[in-house]
């Protein structure tokens, strides 16, 4: 049944799933690049509210290319299910890649995030809001000042200037964008887990298949073998049947020429 079912698998389906498979572990790749460089770009003059949009644009992005790739594994698991092993192969091979891909976009992932928040002013990133007018001391001067502190250095806190409405709006996007980073991360170990978890069951399936093949051949062997004793214990009984009926006839000759001699006498 399971062979039949095999032989019912569309070629044209699964090539379409295996390309679009293969073009989302390339994109994937792809962007992984590119956040790896905007990762390098944080903290820097480059780095701009343009460059943080970006940044969570990718990301989202890439999520749901890891989504539509994670569902072709799996539909192809299932037209794929009760062919054989080698037949498999193909799709380990491209699960292989994608749990790849993935495993290295949520590493770069998990640097940016990490990254952002560690940018943020250290009240920010302790959750804490700024009132309007908070002394300037409370941020840190790196993001509020853009450097590092020269340009207040032997003032007393008290003598610092307010904080203008605008830096205070630099600081909120900041946070937003931080937070907006952190909220595009991924569970990349449980996608892993579950890509694992599709190959071993088909590996399961396939084990178990041709186990059943073999306990079959094993079968019919044995019945091939139960099967041929048996014709040559028919044969044997056959043959002593006729060895029987020739001495039966014999004797049967022995004993009419015995008679006809006795006659003729």
């Amino acid at each position: 049944m399971n062979r039949n079912r095999a032989t019912q698998v569309d070629p044209s389906d699964l090539q379409e799933l295996v390309q679009e498979t293969s073009a989302s572990i390339f994109r994937i790749n792809s962007n992984v690049t590119s956040l790896e460089q905007s990762l390098r770009a944080l903290g820097t003059a480059s780095d701009t509210q343009e460059l943080r949009d970006s940044l969570h644009e990718v990301q989202q992005e890439t999520n749901r290319t890891v989504a539509a790739s994670t569902g072709a594994v799996q539909q192809m698991s299932e037209l794929l299910r009760g062919c054989s092993r080698h037949e498999h192969l193909q799709l380990d091979r491209l699960t292989a890649q994608l749990s790849g891909a993935i495993q290295s976009y949520g590493v770069v992932q998990q640097k940016i995030a990490e990254k952002s928040r560690a940018l943020l002013p250290t009240a920010q990133r302790g959750g804490r809001q700024q009132s309007p007018r908070a002394p300037a001391a409370e941020l840190a001067d790196n993001e509020i000042f853009g450097g590092g502190g020269s340009t207040w250095q032997g003032q007393e806190p008290a003598l610092l200037p307010e904080i203008t409405e605008e830096a205070l709006e630099a600081v909120r996007l900041r946070e937003e964008a931080a937070l907006q980073i952190e909220s595009d991360l991924l569970d990349v170990n449980q996608i892993i887990k579950d890509l694992a978890s599709m190959v071993s069951e088909q590996g399961d399936a396939i084990d178990s298949i041709e186990a059943s093949l073999e306990a079959a051949s094993s079968h019919t062997q044995a019945a091939s073998e139960l099967l041929a004793g048996a014709s040559r214990h028919q044969l044997q009984r056959r043959k002593i049947k006729c060895y029987f009926l020739s001495a039966g006839v014999t004797i049967l000759l022995v004993i009419i020429l015995i008679i006809a001699t006795s006659i003729r006498k």
